[in-house]
């Protein structure tokens, strides 16, 4: 059966003004309790959608598209009270979530900041009213709007009214790093050759900084001391934990203030992209900043290794003629880690990872955009690829985006066991006015899982317990080697399905004409021919896509129920289960 193709239809989210900031967050807020269950004796009434939390009850115009993603109206959220209907705010619905209040009142803080940041966005910065031609640079600070899903999609916990506009995306402000001096015992690091650093500071910074460190008796020389720059914003949270001052007063920290080129924050806020010289790395630093239901520190068993991961793919990609010219991947690979204190109170909280930027591949600005931004719509209502449909067509240009950014990461885990964290954020689409012509994929330190006995080249398989012992005797499923296929399967379409093209299949639904159940088959249809082309059916079989039901991560649970012993999933229709039949 297909999936019902509209109830009630929900409108396209246009960017939110001053005045709805927190009806979206309410908004996404049910949207989100409904989506993973925590709402119970959801039916349809009088057109619109009830639902109870506790013994309260609620309702609003929508309808339960794809993947059990809940669609809701804005400002149509009422609660049964008084014998009537009101509209209902968001202390309604916390106060009817059972959960432990400490929970409750942590979620209540970052809930009420991300309002209050969109709407500072809103009072403080001025947005492009059009944004399908701006380069992906460009994109990275205008994509004002955050997580299409989860309700914190603004948070920043810790950020001040000040940090956000100095160091959020929006505002595109420039920064330069603080440079911090560790004794090798302190840090771990893997770089690619002696002269990283002349070559990504310039000799001159880089003599400098030598010049700092031999004026203090510090040798940066292999035994000595080793450099990790830092987000200024993180030297300024740990300046005054008690670690810092120890290893200060002890010999074994040295802050030399700022140093190399400014930067500007990416939309992940901690991955930093060069303001001066744009073809330089990326820098994804560590931050003690709690934004959606993560800490963005850097796991730190994963910064070492960050590079020998990339190079892996690398080589996978290299091996294979298909993902050379039949469906091409394109890496932004990760090639240098370093990370102090390892073992410590402050483990994660001071590392960086270099990576490389989309400017160096050569390639015109804006011909790349971040893939979170197509199902985006503009300030006047229209969605942002808007004009490229009206270009090339409906039909033929999603033929081509599955195409071109579906069956690349399709096939590495089909054919070779590894999945990849395909979210909008991860993926840069390459395209010429619109049209795609290519993906992008980044951020694998901690984003790349895979199956031993699937893979189609074990001896490429990096021996991860070489560069760190806790790999040997870490269980499976803690990083990046999984038990079984169900791990993977449920990591590349979480990512690329669920929570990303499942906001473009509803906005094609809405405003485009192509109901999301057409959307699905199509996608379904290309994914059977892929198998039969390639001889892959019964690899993609045992990894069971097409499942009636799939697990999916259970985002706002994780913020509800944050003591949980166990993973945070979901039971989710599968609509490219019926797809075939449909």
């Amino acid at each position: 059966m297909p999936l019902p193709d509209c109830a009630i239809p929900t409108p396209a989210l246009p960017l939110c003004s001053p005045t709805d900031a927190m009806q979206r967050v309410l908004r996404q807020l049910c949207e989100a309790l409904l989506s993973e269950g925590c709402a119970q004796g959801v039916t349809t009434q009088d057109g619109r959608l009830c639902w109870h939390l506790g013994p309260t009850m609620f309702r609003a115009q929508g309808r339960c598209g794809a993947f059990s993603r809940y669609r809701l109206t804005q400002d149509s959220i009422e609660i049964a009270r008084d014998h009537g209907w009101q509209p209902a705010d968001l202390e309604d619905v916390l106060s009817s979530i059972d959960a432990p209040e400490a929970a409750l009142a942590a979620l209540r803080t970052d809930l009420t900041r991300t309002a209050e940041l969109d709407d500072l966005n809103h009072q403080q910065i001025p947005r492009p009213p059009r944004r399908h031609q701006l380069g992906v640079a460009q994109m990275e600070r205008a994509l004002h709007e955050g997580h299409p899903y989860h309700p914190c999609y603004k948070a920043r916990s810790g950020f001040s009214d000040t940090d956000h506009l100095r160091f959020g995306p929006e505002a595109g402000q420039r920064f330069r790093l603080i440079g911090l001096l560790f004794h090798h015992d302190l840090i771990q690091q893997n770089l690619p050759d002696d002269d990283f650093w002349s070559r990504e500071l310039g000799q001159q910074e880089w003599n400098r900084i030598q010049g700092i460190a031999a004026d203090q008796s510090i040798d940066l020389g292999t035994g000595g001391f080793a450099l990790l720059p830092i987000h200024p914003w993180q030297w300024d949270q740990l300046a005054q934990d008690p670690l810092i001052p120890a290893w200060q007063s002890g010999g074994q920290l040295v802050m030399i203030g700022e140093i190399g080129d400014h930067y500007s924050a990416t939309q992940s806020v901690r991955t930093l992209m060069n303001a001066d010289q744009p073809q330089r790395a990326h820098v994804k630093t560590a931050m003690t900043m709690r934004n959606t239901s993560s800490l963005r520190t850097l796991i730190p068993e994963t910064v070492a290794v960050a590079p020998v991961i990339s190079d892996w793919l690398v080589k996978v990609i290299a091996a294979d003629p298909l993902l050379q010219h039949d469906y091409p991947l394109t890496l932004l690979p990760e090639y240098a880690g370093i990370i102090a204190g390892r073992g410590t109170a402050l483990e994660g909280h001071l590392a960086a990872i270099w990576r490389q930027s989309p400017a160096s591949l050569g390639l015109a600005d804006n011909q790349m955009m971040p893939f979170n931004a197509l199902s985006l719509t503009e300030g006047d209502g229209q969605p942002l690829i808007a004009p490229w449909i009206a270009t090339h067509g409906r039909d033929r240009w999603l033929a081509q985006l599955i195409e071109t950014a579906v069956l690349p990461v399709w096939h590495l885990m089909v054919a070779h066991g590894i999945g990849l964290e395909a979210h909008g954020q991860n993926l840069i689409l390459q395209h010429d006015n619109g049209w795609p012509t290519g993906i992008i994929a980044r951020d694998f330190h901690d984003g790349v899982e895979y199956v031993a006995p699937l893979l189609s080249r074990p001896e490429l398989c990096p021996d991860l317990a070489a560069i760190d012992p806790v790999f040997a005797t870490a269980p499976l499923d803690r990083f990046h080697a999984l038990a079984c296929g169900d791990g993977l399967r449920e990591l590349v379409m979480d990512t690329l399905f669920v929570f990303n093209l499942a906001d473009l299949s509803d906005l094609m639904q809405r405003q485009f004409d192509l109901p999301e159940s057409r959307f699905w088959q199509r996608l379904r249809a290309r994914l059977d021919r892929y198998a039969a082309d390639h001889g892959q059916a019964q690899r993609m079989a045992a990894l069971a896509p097409f499942a009636p039901q799939i697990h999916a991560e259970s985002l706002i649970t994780r913020k509800i129920d944050p003591d949980r012993t166990g993973a945070y999933r979901h039971l989710i229709d599968n609509p490219l289960a019926t797809a075939k039949d449909s």
